[in-house]
């Protein structure tokens, strides 16, 4: 007889669960999650939230282990067991029912200080068995700057700490610990609103989540659980032992810290593959700066390396099952980051702008991994992520508007598909901004959001997508601060692909005044009739452009995407410009002798 196994750091036998039972635990696991991220964006206030959704959500289990995770930006959802890991550094021992903990902290396991994670803890007949969570993006959190805080030269001076406060403890509300948290942003009534609809969403996965313990109980959801651990890691180590052993490097830069403009910062990533087991080294990359665009190692560096690797190797698509996104993930991953480093900064480095790093990390995992897996990548995509905050001061509301908006950038081509254009790309997978939303809210009008049409799609056999341009006016006095990067980065192409274009940041364009603005300003004056316009990067082309099919050519110059003098130049495509039409022959002909 076999000895009993039990769920690791309790007391709760592992049983065998049947496979429908598990594929029946796993939608409730997912279900859950997606609900609370739900319930937050449908109450929220604040556009952040409400439009973008930038949130994660999630159920963890007493060690911290993940167990589910919402589908929304999976730079928050891959995150939540960290937070919670910080926050125990703290109350460890001090965790009761009815307790509701309020936490930032990105020196203690959060993405950056403006994602506020309120984490509520799950007893189950007087036994403490897990924990429900959930973050967003709250839009001001006591920045140095209104909403954005790039040239912070440290932790302190960047935001608003909140490490490991019990808003609740043993269900009562601490009342001086809420007034001091809204008395220190500039948007009081709006934080207060997210804050509570936070703790709704978490009450919510802690309902729902003890409603699948009540009908399955403890032995059978905990080995579920397990189940799919063992799921993940087993389904991952079978791909990565598909890609051939070997060591893979990339690099690239990021433009500058935001003070030191001279100054690229090196994002460097080696992948070394060993049969089924896979190591990131980023230790080439860039030292921490003085400034925030530092990235807290398990709070943003470890789930943007996670993300890539389960669209790299687990993609639904490509793969035909779905493999949760969970615990097992990094069973055969191991990260070597040096403490001091870019991507795992020492106290007390800044951090609230850390999202241009994370994102520059993905797209240059992608390039390195290109040489392994080279089906299942991406050229080089936008890469980047324009964060801009708009804010004013209300004198009859005695209150700040500060609006937070995230403009997409785009994919690089991929086998047998054009990049996607005007899309939040890589890890975080926000929502666009409606104009409606915007001018309905704040004393602001969009004058012009469109795609690009100053530049054409990088040429590939699959083109490059195409980023946005949008053109926003001030109406009444105010500032603006961004969170930018890509001014020099130019995506690339692969495999014959050709490069796309880098992003554009400008203060009245077209004017008199007309002022070409830095990717990282923290609080830039705009006077009533001011405009700010940012143009986001083009991805790079996948593939021989010669292999294009001819068709897709003329597609794409009817509809914008490329321009005739490319057509013969880049494509070597032969069109009649009076029919519209593809001459085949010459066609034929001319790109026979550009392939000799």
């Amino acid at each position: 007889m076999s000895e009993q196994r039990y769920i690791e750091g309790t007391d709760i036998p592992r049983v065998p669960v049947d496979p429908i039972t598990l594929q029946v635990l796993g939608g409730e696991f997912k279900s859950v999650a997606q609900e609370m991220g739900m319930i937050l964006y449908r109450m929220s206030y604040s556009s952040i939230i409400r439009e973008s959704e930038d949130l994660g959500a999630g159920i963890c289990d007493t060690m911290c282990r993940q167990i589910c995770e919402s589908e929304n930006s999976p730079m928050h959802a891959g995150s939540v067991g960290g937070y919670i890991k910080g926050i125990l550094t703290r109350l460890e021992g001090n965790i009761h029912e009815g307790d509701v903990i309020i936490h930032n902290d990105p020196h203690h396991g959060a993405s950056h200080a403006p994602d506020v994670q309120i984490v509520i803890p799950i007893f189950y007949e007087g036994t403490h068995i897990g924990y429900s969570a959930i973050n967003a993006h709250l839009v001001d959190i006591g920045n140095s700057g209104a909403g954005v805080s790039t040239t912070s030269r440290d932790a302190v001076s960047e935001a608003t700490v909140l490490y490991a406060l019990k808003l609740y403890e043993n269900g009562k509300r601490n009342d001086q610990l809420w007034q001091m948290i809204l008395d220190n942003t500039r948007t009081p009534s709006m934080n207060a609103n997210d804050i509570d609809a936070l703790i709704a969403a978490a009450e919510h996965g802690k309902k729902r989540f003890l409603e699948v313990v009540e009908k399955y109980g403890l032995p059978v959801v905990f080995s579920a659980e397990e189940e799919w651990f063992e799921y993940t890691e087993r389904i991952l180590r079978e791909q990565i032992s598909k890609a051939p052993d070997g060591v893979y490097y990339a690099e690239e830069f990021l433009d500058d810290d935001g003070i030191d403009l001279d100054t690229r910062l090196k994002v460097a990533c080696k992948i070394i593959i060993e049969g089924d087991h896979m190591t990131v080294d980023l230790s080439d990359s860039s030292p921490q700066v003085p400034t925030a665009v530092n990235c807290p190692f398990s709070g943003s560096t470890k789930p943007a390396i996670n993300t890539v690797i389960h669209s790299v190797f687990l993609d639904a698509e490509e793969f035909g099952n779905f493999v949760p996104q969970n615990e097992g993930l990094e069973r055969p991953i191991t990260f070597i980051v040096p403490e001091g480093n870019l991507f795992n900064p020492r106290y007390p480095a800044a951090t609230s702008a850390r999202f241009n790093a994370t994102n520059r990390l993905a797209d240059t995992m992608l390039q390195a991994l290109a040489q392994a897996v080279p089906r299942n990548v991406a050229a080089g995509c936008s890469g980047n992520l324009h964060y801009i905050v708009y804010s004013g001061y209300m004198e009859d509301q005695d209150e700040f508007w500060v609006y937070g908006e995230v403009n997409e950038g785009c994919y690089g081509g991929r086998p047998g598909k054009d990049g996607m254009d005007t899309v939040d790309c890589l890890i975080a997978n926000t929502r666009n901004m409606p104009v409606e939303e915007s001018e309905w809210h704040y004393p602001i009008r969009v004058e012009r959001y469109e795609m690009r049409d100053d530049v054409p799609a990088a040429p590939g056999q699959w083109r490059g997508g195409k980023g946005i341009i949008r053109n926003t006016s001030f109406l009444s006095d105010g500032y603006i601060g961004c969170e930018g990067d890509g001014h020099y980065h130019i995506p690339k192409g692969l495999f014959g692909g050709m490069d796309g274009a880098p992003a554009r940041f400008t203060k009245n364009s077209g004017k008199h005044d007309e002022k070409a603005m830095i990717s990282k300003p923290s609080s830039e004056f705009m006077k009533a009739g001011d405009s700010i316009q940012v143009e986001t990067p083009c991805g790079g082309g996948y593939g021989d452009p010669l292999e294009r099919e001819p068709e897709l050519v003329l597609e794409d110059i009817l509809d914008g995407f490329a321009w005739f003098e490319q057509a013969e130049r880049d494509y070597g495509v032969v069109i009649d410009q009076t029919a519209m039409t593809v001459d085949l022959s010459a066609t034929q002909a001319l790109r026979a002798a550009r392939k000799s």
